[in-house]
């Protein structure tokens, strides 16, 4: 069996909803639409450069199109927005997420650009998870003891882009694990030790 989304460290800290709850949705849409991307072909950041996440959480239609990295350090008023919208749904509830997934979240936007030549949205399908919804989730092969619940870990697919060339971006993204679920058609990926593991089509 392949390594699971697996976490040792039950420490938690709670993340209060964004004090605006207005400014829950994204400020820059996709009114452009897929073609205008494709015509687009962004330069690679360079380190220093803010860093610039786009993403979609298809469970509630919210948006995040906006910089989270000034190029010296994390952003803290975004940061809580980009908690909001990584919550779990389910429950409305809310973590203090691990900067360093946004860090590999960037890094996956990165190497669409860098092999494709044009910048992605990434749908959150799941992230932050309560021990409620997480055990709700076991039938579907949630892990007991999962990254998920500690801020640590994301489901993501990219717009426009199916599973294989998703397999092939994120395994360069730097997650320390890296799940590929061709079924299901997403990738998991959270900041625990380097491990992989592949769910096959069949």
């Amino acid at each position: 069996m392949p390594a699971p989304d697996v976490q040792t460290n039950d420490r938690q800290t709670k993340a209060a909803p964004p004090a605006d709850p207005g400014r829950r949705q994204v400020l820059c849409g996709l009114a452009a639409g897929l073609g205008a991307a494709l015509i687009a072909r962004p330069a690679l950041p360079s380190p220093g450069a803010p860093r610039v996440l786009n993403l979609y959480n298809p469970h509630t239609g919210e948006r995040f199109h906006d910089a989270y990295f000034n190029g010296e350090g994390y952003i803290a008023r975004v940061l809580p927005r980009l908690n909001w919208l990584m919550r779990d749904h389910r429950e409305a509830a809310a973590i203090e997420m691990d900067p360093a997934l946004f860090d590999v979240l960037w890094q996956v936007h990165r190497n669409y650009v860098r092999v494709h030549g044009i910048s992605v949205v990434l749908n959150i399908h799941s992230a932050y998870r309560t021990e409620r919804t997480n055990q709700l989730l076991r039938s579907e092969g949630a892990a007991q003891n999962s990254y998920h619940k500690l801020g640590r870990a994301v489901d993501i697919s990219a717009q426009g882009y199916g599973i294989h060339f998703l397999k092939n971006i994120v395994r360069g993204a730097g997650a320390g694990g890296v799940g590929i679920y061709m079924r299901s058609r997403f990738a998991h990926l959270d900041t625990g030790p380097s491990r992989s593991w592949i769910q096959p089509l069949f």
